[in-house]
């Protein structure tokens, strides 16, 4: 009876070890993806040869590849995603596309010269990980801290969600996008001429987000 206790324990410790070599080895290549697509992202934006029409183009196929738009534009309409008009779906996902590169290159297109380094990183779950980094020198006067969310499906990782100055940018525009829906009786379609407006004025929040990420 001892000898069945301590083989099944022997057992449970070998599953529970590699279990945590896998996931050891997920948060690894999770970083490793961040640290090359954020220096990525950094060098198209301080690249002085493009024109801003071109960083923005280069920005915005650099976009589609890391992260899963349609995914994150249904997260950003919250319940609103839930039996809508697929006509009006695809309507706001097209303009959200626009707006959602706008934000994250108005976040990191004013850096210069500075440098990332990723220093460490906290699974949520299997194939959900949040990686850390700072962000040093060049223009900043101090260190600024920047978390990725990563997730890992059928083999690719993508870029969920990305925190500066403290703020969630998808989790933020998804309470300021119900919060327009709400207040339009539930039409999607409000929420999408908000962006549209909002890119045709380049107001990408990026002032009241540094305020309350403060």
């Amino acid at each position: 009876m001892m000898r069945r206790s301590m083989i099944k324990r022997f057992v449970l410790a070998v599953i529970g070890g590699l279990l945590m070599a896998n996931a050891a080895l997920a948060a690894t290549d999770d970083e490793d993806f961040v640290r090359i697509k954020a220096n990525e992202a950094l060098a198209i934006l301080s690249n002085d040869a493009l024109t801003h029409e071109q960083k923005t183009d280069c920005f915005r196929d650099f976009v589609e590849e890391i992260s899963d738009v349609p995914r994150v534009a249904r997260f950003v309409l919250g319940k609103y995603a839930r039996g809508v008009d697929p006509v009006k779906l695809e309507n706001f996902t097209t303009v959200f596309r626009q707006y959602a590169t706008g934000v994250y290159e108005s976040r990191l297109g004013s850096f210069g010269g500075e440098t990332l380094m990723v220093t460490g990183s906290k699974d949520r779950k299997p194939g959900d990980s949040v990686v850390s980094t700072v962000i040093n020198g060049g223009q900043l006067a101090e260190p600024l801290d920047v978390n990725w969310r990563i997730q890992t499906r059928k083999g690719k990782k993508q870029v969920l969600d990305v925190q500066v100055f403290g703020i969630w940018l998808a989790l933020h525009q998804r309470n300021e996008i119900t919060s327009v829906i709400a207040n339009n009786n539930g039409d999607v379609d409000a929420a999408t001429s908000i962006l549209e407006t909002r890119i045709t004025n380049a107001d990408f929040g990026q002032d009241d987000e540094e305020d309350e990420g403060k």
